[in-house]
């Protein structure tokens, strides 16, 4: 009598069960509501973690030399599109993909099946 072990070549089945067509319907819903909660908190909570200090460290006197003056433009230039806080980005970001994900389904819903 032999017992047969499985070999390191042998990989375990798994079976491709559909989802269920309800869950699989909703479940886009959920991730979107999820987004939207989780970048309205982003937005209302302004943890202080996200906090970017401002550029001009250095101060904002003349300076002497040209390319020292035109950095300190070009910070100037650029800081004006910098964020203050960084989660306040994300949580903007996350409630337009929420957003976008949910009008997503809304329309794939509003086109209906394939045949119908």
């Amino acid at each position: 009598m032999s017992i047969k072990l499985p070999g390191r070549n042998t990989l375990p089945t798994v079976s491709a069960k559909p989802l269920p067509a309800r869950r699989d319907r909703l479940l886009p819903v959920a991730y979107a509501g999820g987004m939207l909660a989780i970048g309205a908190a982003l937005l209302v909570a302004k943890p202080k973690f996200g906090h970017v200090p401002q550029p001009n460290r250095m101060g904002d006197g003349p300076r002497l030399s040209r390319w020292r003056r035109a950095a300190q433009r070009g910070r100037d230039g650029v800081q004006t599109f910098a964020p203050a806080n960084v989660t306040d980005s994300i949580g903007r970001s996350l409630m337009l993909g929420g957003v976008a994900l949910l009008l997503a389904r809304a329309l794939d819903e509003i086109a209906g099946r394939d045949g119908q």
